[in-house]
């Protein structure tokens, strides 16, 4: 068929598919399922009719699902993935979708070859690509109907994950059954080649989309960009891994999605987020609308019924398979491994809800032609597929309802309570504003409040008390994250301390909404963010390697800066959720007043943090202060000046030149130099007691040798136990001496001018005891070898090495 009637028959089925799109929102029919009909009535129409015939040459292919359709839709469903919540059910995720899967395999083939008489490897074949849930037809249904989130994680990480399992397994028993032979040593090399596929996969994608990201956001790529380069990583992941490097293409597509939304399009401000996760919606409405409709076309219903007893025994024993694995599995694993618990109506939804689709027709057309008993296993497939599409699919949403998941909870309630009394505030607001303009009459302005008011009034009861004040802090939570977006968009936040304040307030949320009883404040949360246990273990390598200190140093002031800018943003945080809070109607008045104290102190906190700051480094903050809001104020007008010219208000000329002026001023902001105190490291070692009076040129050799280092409050400079070579000297700050488990019992606090670690000095041994920073603190570290090699040829160093050494353990003991 020509090109010019390809594009033409395929511009065809598209307006087809969005005219069944429209006629879906008036009847209860999923839109998938609805093209899946229409399909089957065109291929129909084509086989009777010789002037539809055309439509026949348009059947699914092996590479045009694999290669077109599933790159696009899997990475669609991954990019928009809450990566947190999946990696909070992983373990039922990843046993559902590797042994369940395996146990249903099992089961459908032996069934097959039991009742039917199949070929063991033809039946275990089938059971292979049927028991993995296509991700494609499960996502676009679970979003059509509005599953609950935890529900939508599991089925959705499910059919993501599972088929790399299928696949492998699939060709296991593909090799198998050509060759007809099979050895006890094939299962070893069946399972390393299975971990080879996934991780593989998992890998490879990370890889990409990590280094994708990386790039395009040290170019300060444009949202074109974006956009063209998230196409470029769904199809490209996809081909180098399963193409190139023989491992999972989907996993690949799955890891590399998550990185590019971690990493890549959270940087990005948050309209232009919305373009891209738009602009993914209509290319996976594509490439769903095309795929369901070829789904159909590629079914011969005559050829179906002529097998119609086994299609009807593999159902049997596929719905069966999907329910030994889904009734054991999950229970079994919840208790085992302690999770929440997933409620026998999530277990029934993942059960009828394990649809079938592209993705096992795309895996039996695979399947050699000259292959005995081929013709047999196509047909069963599509005869499960069509039965999952067109009876599974169209009876969960009734089945949902008869669950229950149709009725609001508690929760949502109370949204749904806030959600009206908006919608009717602002509806009256129009109004007013009509009767101002003299448009409209009073009369006829009360008449529409009347009708209005009923439209917009709420038959559920109220709330009880702790499902209100869950919403009132969740309410200042969702505000909380808006102006942290809003603040990282307009350059005031480095990307670092954003994803650091946002794994916070999602935490948070969480707390909010696993717990069940009003013992919960908005600063509940005590686990350690993960990210302050990174910084934590890179301290502990690099604090005393000598060859890392001057990466230390960078790093220090990095995290000082970063503090800086967590406090600030915090005290703008909460001024914005105390003003949004304030004007919140709908709120208990006692809920709204315990938010706003509560972020009133956390404010206070935050400014009383600043001011200690600012007095103990004044010129350091004042240029922190003056350069940090410099830049924003650059970027705000950056952002200005690109909606004035995206909306008409300036030409591009004028835009080019606004432009180039901000970006020169931006680049002209002189750096921020280190907060340590400016006084010379000779200069500073002659002030400590230990060596004061030494001669000046040991002092200046010892000088040379010494490294500064920054600790914020909070650090650990040296632990217990662990071994260390390095004397510290306190330039600046205040630390805690104080053995493992009784920091409320410290041994001594040390200032400026005092020192630490000469045990490290005079002997080989571990600490003794922890120090710990109090408050931003500045030190000079002198190794051993540096120390003692000089004092072996000046005795008045040694002795007064040993001498402290002794005065420090009587005190100790």
């Amino acid at each position: 068929m020509p090109l010019s009637e390809v594009i033409l028959v395929v511009m065809g089925l598209l307006t087809v598919a969005m005219i069944a799109a429209a006629i879906c929102r008036n009847i209860p029919v999923p839109y998938t399922v609805f093209l899946v009909i229409l399909g089957i009535i065109l291929g129909s129409f084509a086989r009777f009719y010789p002037e539809f015939e055309f439509l026949l040459e348009f059947q699914l292919t092996p590479d045009l699902v694999l290669f077109i359709f599933l790159p696009a839709l899997i990475f669609e469903s991954a990019i928009n993935l809450d990566a947190r919540l999946l990696m909070k059910d992983i373990i039922p995720v990843l046993v559902l979708a590797v042994p369940a899967m395996l146990i249903s395999a099992g089961l459908i083939g032996l069934g097959l070859w039991a009742i039917q008489d199949f070929n063991i490897f033809h039946a275990l074949l089938f059971g292979a690509l049927i028991s993995a849930t296509d991700p494609v037809a499960v996502i676009a249904l679970f979003k059509e109907l509005g599953a609950p989130q935890r529900l939508t994680i599991l089925v959705e990480g499910e059919s993501l994950l599972n088929d790399a399992t299928a696949i492998v397994f699939f060709n296991i028993i593909l090799g198998l059954s050509i060759t007809g032979q099979f050895a006890v040593s094939d299962v070893g090399a069946a399972i390393l080649e299975f971990l080879k596929v996934f991780f593989g996969g998992l890998i490879v994608g990370a890889i990409i989309g990590i280094v994708l990201s990386e790039l395009l956001y040290r170019i300060r790529a444009g949202m074109s960009s974006y956009l063209i380069m998230s196409i470029v990583l769904a199809y490209s992941s996809f081909a180098i891994a399963e193409h190139v490097l023989h491992v999972s293409g989907v996993m690949a597509v799955v890891s590399a999605a998550i990185a590019l939304g971690i990493l890549g399009v959270s940087r990005i401000p948050q309209n232009e987020r919305e373009t891209v996760d738009e602009t993914w919606d209509v290319i996976a409405l594509i490439c769903n609308s095309l795929l369901f409709l070829l789904v159909g076309l590629s079914v011969d219903i005559s050829q179906l019924y002529s097998h119609i007893d086994s299609i009807l025994i593999a159902i049997v024993l596929v719905l069966g398979a999907r329910a030994a694995g889904v009734y054991s599995m999950v229970p079994a694993t919840i208790k085992m491994f302690k999770l929440p618990n997933v409620s026998m109506g999530e277990r029934h939804i993942m059960w009828w809800g394990g649809l079938k689709g592209g993705l096992a027709i795309a895996i039996v057309l695979s399947i050699p032609i000259d292959m005995p008993g081929r013709d047999t296993i196509l047909y069963i497939t599509l005869g499960v597929v069509l039965f999952s599409l067109l009876i599974n699919a169209p009876t969960i949403r009734p089945l949902m309802k008869k669950l229950g998941f149709d009725q609001f909870t508690g929760e949502e309630v109370a949204e749904l309570r806030h959600g009206l009394l908006q919608s009717q505030q602002h509806a009256e607001d129009v109004l007013e504003s009509f009767h101002k303009a003299k448009l409209i009459s009073r009369s006829t302005q009360q008449l529409i409040q009347k009708k209005t008011q009923k439209i917009f009034s709420c038959d559920y009861d109220d709330a009880d008390s702790f499902m209100e004040e869950r919403h009132a802090y969740m309410t200042a939570l969702r505000i909380e994250m808006q102006e942290l977006k809003y603040l990282y968009d307009i350059g005031f936040l480095q990307y670092y301390t954003y994803m650091n304040i946002k794994n916070t307030l999602q935490r948070d949320r969480e707390t909010w909404s696993s717990n069940s009883s009003s013992n919960v404040t908005v600063e509940q949360t005590k686990k350690i963010n993960p990210f302050v246990r990174l910084e934590n273990a890179l301290i502990k390598q690099l604090r005393e390697v000598d060859f890392a200190s001057g990466m230390l140093a960078r790093y220090q002031y990095l995290r000082f800066s970063q503090s800086l800018q967590r406090d600030i943003a915090g005290i703008l945080i909460s001024e914005k959720v105390i003003e949004h809070i304030q004007n919140e109607e709908d709120l208990n008045e006692n809920y709204k007043i315990e938010i706003i104290n509560s972020y009133k102190q956390r404010s206070n906190r935050r400014k009383n943090r600043l001011e200690k700051i600012a007095e103990d480094f004044p010129d350091f903050y004042l240029r922190f202060e003056t350069r940090l809001f410099a830049k924003v104020a650059l970027v705000t007008a950056g952002f200005y000046a690109e909606e004035a010219e995206h909306h008409g208000e300036i030409g591009s000329k004028v835009f080019t030149n606004i432009e180039r002026r901000i970006n020169e001023a931006i680049n002209a902001l002189q750096p921020i130099s280190d907060p340590a105190p400016k006084l010379k490291p000779h200069d500073l070692i002659g002030t400590i007691p230990l060596l004061n009076g030494l001669p000046n040129d040991l002092l200046e050799r010892l000088s040379k040798h010494a490294r500064a280092m920054t600790f914020l409050s909070g650090d650990l400079v040296i632990g217990e136990g662990e071994k260390g070579d390095s004397l510290y000297i306190i330039t600046h700050g205040l630390v805690l001496v104080y053995k493992n488990g009784h920091e409320d019992e410290p041994i001594a606090n040390f200032r400026d001018g005092e020192f630490f670690g000469e045990m490290a000095l005079l002997e080989s041994q571990v600490r003794t005891a922890n120090v710990k920073a109090l408050k931003p603190t500045t030190l000079l570290r002198l190794r051993r070898k540096d120390v003692l090699s000089m004092a072996e040829n000046e005795p008045e160093l040694k002795a007064r090495l040993e001498q402290i050494s002794s005065a420090r353990r009587s005190t100790e003991t």
